[in-house]
């Protein structure tokens, strides 16, 4: 009897991993593509917003992309709360929004271990 392969059936296994988690992907994105569709609950999070000592300043678009520091963010909208949006970025990490008390919203960032408080700017 011939002696099984384990790194045969770890590969096997991630395949098979990498494969359902693309297709998840691809449907979550098909499911939310419909971006003329944004609920009014999600308008509280579109606008730019800045932390106290202005050196971060992120902005949420009405297509509900992410620009950090004025750079696209390759991120998924993974879930909606109704006070916090969850994005999870390129690398598997999750950006999460928290709405607090108007005009102020928290940031936490999984990659960095940290939150952030942000004002909105009112645009000029």
């Amino acid at each position: 009897m011939e002696k099984k392969n384990p790194w045969r059936m770890l590969f096997g296994l991630s395949v098979l991993a990498s494969i359902s988690s693309a297709l998840f992907q691809s449907h979550w994105k098909k499911k939310g593509s419909d971006k003329t569709n944004v609920s009014t609950s999600l308008t509280p999070y579109v606008g730019t917003w800045k932390n106290d000592n202005r050196s971060l300043k992120v902005e949420i678009t009405d297509d509900l992309d992410i620009l950090i520091n004025n750079q696209t963010l390759d991120a998924t909208l993974e879930e909606v709360k109704p006070d916090e949006l969850v994005f999870r970025d390129h690398f598997g990490y999750y950006i999460i929004l928290k709405k607090q008390s108007y005009p102020s919203l928290y940031i936490y960032d999984e990659a960095e271990e940290k939150e952030y408080h942000l004002n909105r700017v009112q645009p000029k």
